[in-house]
């Protein structure tokens, strides 16, 4: 098992210790915003692990994070308009719709990077960060709950694997919806966790 896959391996399990008592966890698994779709501006980020210090391998890696932001740099004036991307779009909906507060607690800011885990219970849709502070040394992570909203308001999840291996489509209430990426191994299984499944060869119920 390689190194990557072991963390995020470990990051799910470290993050149950946040599923709120009394309710069954469906499914989880570390997730990311569609590396295709728009970023929010910094100060749509919110800001996880704030007692957390910086470490030395954290001030290391600063350069390197600066030069790979200033080289992608891009203006998104908004995530349901702009030019379409190979594949068709990964976002619709503005930042304050569901899609959108999704999209944003997937990019958060923090001093050491985290591991994102998506946990599906029977009650909620829930986003835990956990530290990659202690990762490479053994030592236990820190873990904090983040965005969560009523797993009712989900509607559907759709499998785009035919476009890139683990990336879905996740619908919601307010006709709003953004493609994740599930990481790691075992992404397969995570969309059992939600109510109404899709594959990629389904119609889009949207319209995207």
């Amino acid at each position: 098992m390689g190194r990557a896959t072991e963390r995020t391996r470990a990051a799910v399990e470290r993050a149950r210790d946040q599923v709120p008592a009394g309710e069954a966890v469906r499914g989880a698994h570390v997730a990311a915003v569609a590396t295709r779709a728009p970023k929010p501006g910094r100060f749509r980020r919110p800001r996880v692990l704030r007692g957390e210090w910086r470490t030395l391998f954290s001030w290391c890696l600063t350069p390197l994070n600066v030069y790979l932001v200033l080289s992608t740099l891009t203006l998104v004036p908004d995530p349901s308009g702009g030019r379409k991307r190979p594949g068709g779009k990964p976002f619709s909906g503005g930042w304050d719709s569901l899609a959108g507060q999704l999209a944003r607690a997937l990019h958060p800011r923090s001093r050491n990077g985290v591991d994102t885990v998506m946990q599906v219970t029977d009650r909620r849709l829930q986003l835990v960060y956990v530290s990659h502070a202690g990762s490479f040394r053994g030592t236990p992570r820190r873990v904090e709950a983040g965005w969560s909203m009523d797993v009712r308001h989900v509607n559907w999840i759709r499998d785009r694997s035919d476009d890139v291996g683990g990336c879905h489509e996740i619908g919601f209430s307010d006709g709003s919806w953004c493609s994740v990426q599930f990481q790691g191994q075992g992404w397969h299984k995570m969309s059992d966790a939600f109510p109404y499944r899709l594959s990629h060869l389904d119609p889009h119920p949207y319209g995207g």
